[in-house]
């Protein structure tokens, strides 16, 4: 002998659940859009890639109103194909954005770069990177 449900109550069964499920994905999709517009994009990312192709310098900085952190990583091709990725000390302390526009140029080894960089406000200057100096962990 089986005991079947009332029609009306598998319906307000049906619907509830319904319900459940559409509140469950606007929740998800609302802490996803916090989370998205809670973490800042950098101000500025330029990828410069050497003459080979085989090394690339990855620079970003973000500034608030307390300063800039600048981020600098160094990317290797290995012979077997995959990437050893290290990050470089912060060359520069300044509380401004610097890197607006860049232009670098690597040294015949590649093992390091001379980086022109224009902020948009303010005199514009160079700096050089050794990648030898790059031994932070990503």
């Amino acid at each position: 002998m089986t005991h079947q449900q009332p029609q009306s109550e598998q319906h307000t069964s049906r619907t509830t659940i319904r319900i459940f499920i559409v509140a469950a994905v606007v929740l998800l999709i609302s802490a996803v859009a916090a989370l998205w517009f809670a973490v800042p994009a950098a101000d500025t990312r330029h990828v410069l890639v050497s003459p080979s192709g085989n090394r690339s310098l990855e620079m970003s900085e973000l500034c608030q109103p307390m300063g800039c952190k600048r981020i600098t990583i160094a990317d290797e091709l290995q012979p077997d194909g995959t990437h050893l990725r290290t990050g470089c000390l912060p060359q520069r302390a300044e509380t401004t954005p610097l890197f607006d526009t860049l232009t670098a140029e690597w040294s015949s080894s590649e093992d390091s770069v001379t980086i022109e960089f224009t902020p948009a406000n303010g005199p514009s200057g160079t700096m050089t990177i050794v990648l030898a100096n790059c031994i932070l962990a990503e």
